[in-house]
This record gives C-alpha cells, sequence and structure tokens, in this order.
C-alpha cells in the first residue's frame, strides 16, 4: 500500500505555503500600520542617551517649532527643516528628516539624510538602526545588515533589532545565521509573532523538522482555526516519515472547510497509504470536484487499486473521474483510462469487454504497443490466433515492444507446433536484449524442431 510515498513528498513540497519555499516571509510588525511600532519609532525622535546628539541652544528653537509638526503636518516639518539646516546643525535634525522621509516611504532621501547624521555623530546608534529599518523595507538587506550591526556594536539591541538581523540572513540565503539571531529575538520579544515566523521558516529551510514541527504546535495552539498551521505541520510530518499524523493535520484542514483541491488530492494518497480506501475515494472525488487532481495521478490510484484488489473502490473512482473531468481529458488521458476499463475487465473475467476497450485504445493510438499486446493475449485466450498472431506482429514493430512481442509471437507458434517458426522468433529477441531464460526456452523449441 506504500506505492505513493515517493510521490507524496514530491507533491507536499509544492503543496504549501510560502513558508516552506524560497520565498522569505513577509513582516507585519515591522510596519507603521502597526500601533506599537508607530509608537517605538515615534519615541525615537526624542530619544536621549549617550549614542545621540544634543542640540544646541540656538537649536532649540528650530527644534520645538518642528515637533509638534512631526505628527500633525510631517510635510510642513520636512519643509521646515531643510529649509533651517545647514552641514553645521545637529545631526538630530538629519536623523529626524530621515524618520520624516521614511514615514513617507522615501527611501532613498530616508538613508539619505540618515547617512548625514552618521558623517556628523559617528556614534549616532539610533540612526544607523532606523538605516537599517529603511534598507529592509526597501529590500536591500545587504546594506540593511550594515547599518543594523554598526548600531548594536554602538549600543545593546532590542529584539526587534535581532529580528530584523535575522530577517536580512534569511533573505540572503543564510537561515542558520538567521536562525541564531531570530533565537535572541524570541528572548528579548517572546510574543512577536514577525521573529517566531522568522525562526519556523529558519528551521525548515536548514531540514529541522522536528523542532519546526514543535514549533508549529504553538502556532496551532494560538490560531487554531487556521488551516495554514495544520497545513505546514502536515508537510512537516512527512519529511519525519510520519504520514499517519500528515493525514490526521489535514483531516483536520478538510473538517475546517478549507481544503483545496491538491491538500484533499495529498490527503486521498495519505489514506491510500494507510489502507484506508474509502475515505481515499472520498478524497479524490472532493478534489477532482475542485480541479485539484489531475486525471493521470488518478488513473495511477485506479490502477493500484486494481493491483491491491479493490475493485468496486476503483471503479467508483474511475467512474468519479468520468463524470467530473470526462469533457477535460486530453487524448493522451483518454487512453490512459480505456487501459484502466480495460485492466477492470480482465480482472471481473470480461474478455469481450476488454477486447472492447482495448481495440478502441488502439484505433486511437495505433502505436500503443502495451494495447497491442494485450490484444493479443486476449484473442489467443478467445481461440481467435489469426487475430492474436495480427496484434502481435503490430506490436513488433514498435520501438521498446519488439522484444515481449517476438516472444509473444513465438509462442503463438509453438502452440501450433512450428517450432522453425518460434525459434527464428525467439532469435529475434535475442538480438534485441539477451536473456538467460529465452536463451533457455530456445533451446527446448530448437530441440523439438529437430525432433519433428
Amino acid at each position: 500500500m506504500k506505492y505513493l510515498e515517493k510521490k507524496i513528498a514530491l507533491v507536499a513540497a509544492t503543496l504549501f505555503s510560502s513558508l516552506g519555499s524560497a520565498q522569505v516571509y513577509e513582516l507585519t510588525e515591522q510596519s507603521f500600520d502597526n500601533p506599537e511600532f508607530k509608537a517605538r519609532f515615534m519615541a525615537s525622535y526624542v530619544a536621549e542617551s549617550s549614542t545621540n546628539p544634543n542640540i544646541t541652544a540656538d537649536e532649540k528653537g528650530l527644534f520645538d517649532e518642528v515637533v509638534p509638526l512631526i505628527g500633525s503636518n510631517p510635510d510642513a516639518a520636512i519643509e521646515r527643516i531643510e529649509a533651517g539646516i545647514t552641514s553645521e546643525n545637529s545631526a538630530a535634525f538629519d536623523f529626524i528628516l530621515g524618520n520624516l522621509y521614511y514615514q513617507k516611504g522615501d527611501i532613498a532621501n530616508a538613508v539619505r539624510t540618515y547617512g548625514q547624521a552618521v558623517q556628523k555623530f559617528p556614534n549616532y546608534a539610533q540612526a544607523y538602526y532606523n538605516m537599517g529599518r529603511a534598507y529592509v523595507a526597501d529590500s536591500d538587506y545587504e546594506n540593511a545588515l550594515k547599518g543594523l550591526q554598526k548600531s548594536l556594536e554602538i549600543q545593546a539591541a532590542d529584539g526587534a533589532m535581532y529580528g530584523l538581523i535575522g530577517y536580512c540572513y534569511l533573505n540572503m540565503d543564510q537561515p542558520s545565521t538567521a536562525l541564531d539571531a531570530y533565537k535572541v529575538a524570541i528572548m528579548l520579544a517572546p510574543e512577536s509573532r514577525d521573529w517566531k515566523l522568522g525562526k519556523l521558516q529558519s528551521l525548515i529551510a536548514l531540514e529541522r523538522s522536528e523542532e519546526a514541527i514543535g514549533l508549529l504546535y504553538e502556532f496551532i495552539k494560538a490560531e487554531p482555526g487556521n488551516a495554514d498551521w495544520w497545513k505546514l505541520q502536515a508537510n512537516q510530518f512527512l519529511s519525519t516519515d510520519e504520514k499517519d499524523k500528515a493525514a490526521a493535520n489535514l483531516t483536520v484542514v478538510k473538517d475546517l472547510g478549507k481544503a483545496d483541491g491538491a491538500t484533499l488530492a495529498l490527503l486521498g494518497d495519505l489514506y491510500v497509504n494507510e489502507g484506508l480506501v474509502e475515505p481515499a475515494v472520498e478524497s479524490y472525488t472532493e478534489a477532482m470536484e475542485k480541479g485539484g487532481a489531475r486525471p493521470s495521478r488518478i488513473v495511477e490510484v485506479v490502477n493500484s487499486l486494481i493491483y491491491m484488489d479493490q475493485i468496486p473502490s476503483a471503479k467508483t473512482l474511475l467512474a468519479n473521474l468520468e463524470s467530473s473531468m470526462g469533457s477535460d481529458l486530453s487524448s493522451d488521458q483518454e487512453v490512459e483510462v480505456l487501459n484502466v476499463k480495460a485492466r477492470l475487465a480482465m480482472q471481473e473475467d470480461d474478455t469481450d469487454g476488454a477486447a472492447s476497450y482495448l481495440a478502441t485504445l488502439v484505433k486511437k493510438d495505433p502505436l500503443n504497443g502495451s494495447a497491442l499486446l494485450s490484444l493479443s493475449e486476449l484473442e489467443k485466450t478467445r481461440g481467435d490466433l489469426p487475430k492474436a498472431e495480427y496484434y502481435a506482429e503490430s506490436a513488433s514493430k514498435i520501438s521498446g515492444f519488439a522484444h515481449q512481442a517476438y516472444i509473444a509471437l513465438a509462442q503463438l507458434n509453438v502452440g501450433k507446433r512450428d517450432y522453425t517458426s518460434a525459434a527464428k522468433y525467439l532469435r529475434e529477441a535475442q538480438q534485441i536484449e539477451h536473456r538467460d531464460y529465452v536463451a533457455d526456452y530456445l533451446l527446448r523449441v530448437e530441440q523439438a524442431a529437430l525432433r519433428m
């Protein structure tokens, strides 16, 4: 029942959200839409420490004039500072100007004025920090990292800085270093969803699935109705070969009403591998209704169900395929369906039905060597040897099927006691591909010919 195990991993690898791919998650807490971030950022305007420049008594008038405008009319604040400062003024004004540009989304001017601030005051930790933030917003992670690390050299960092450092490394495809930074960020800011997401994506990138599973339990506990967490954890369960747990997770997603077609198809695969045929057929059927199952994949499942001797389920699934997707099948897929119908007919000893399906298949695909050989075998069973020879001869002209076709022709001629012709066909087969069992068969046929 484990026929789909390799395919499951491949399907799951492309099934779930960007956290499992090369695309890095989007920051949600480090933006002006977040009131907490906005409050922290606004506080940086008036922060006082040994790592921030002073304002002279002469500059205080401009400062007092600008501060009220920061919240009420930032454009006016920009105009007033640009008009009122020179290269001799305190770096604090360049910093304020950088913040104002950053708030407007003008990253180029923001980093320019932050740069002016640190030129005037090289120990300006907050200016380096905000410069790093601005570069992150502009997806310039190398320069962002330089600013953040320079700030870290000057003063102790908060959780947000370590989180942004982790985010930069993750975007630079260095998940191991990113993970180290995220761990510190979470210690300093344990409630941050952004940094936990970063840790999760780093663990997934490093293929540390067991740790990712543990962290996903936290996300699931916090948001049990979020199907993405259940699906991501299912993917990690597949990585640790815990397919029963993966199936349980995807069943929850289905019960939440949030399973798309691809998820339902994967759930069907998992059910089949666990021997749960009826739930598998149900999931595959729903997957087809939602357009998430490829016909060729369903045909493969039907073939496997036939092999498992689950004939009623195989017939049900095939019927559901034809009813839900029959009009959308390509010519190649129609051929696959006919092949399966023939197999089902043969399983039920319906040789006439099987022959009919195979004959239709050969009309659609005259170079289908497998169907021609099956027809040859069927006609042999029904006693129509001329037809059996005709189909075998046709198969012998198709690359990839000639070896098997010559053996079939040899067997037909042995049945007619024409050992000379049988030996000729066996020699043809050996020229294509030498097989010991064919050599033994040829020897016996040649001996029989000598006795004639």
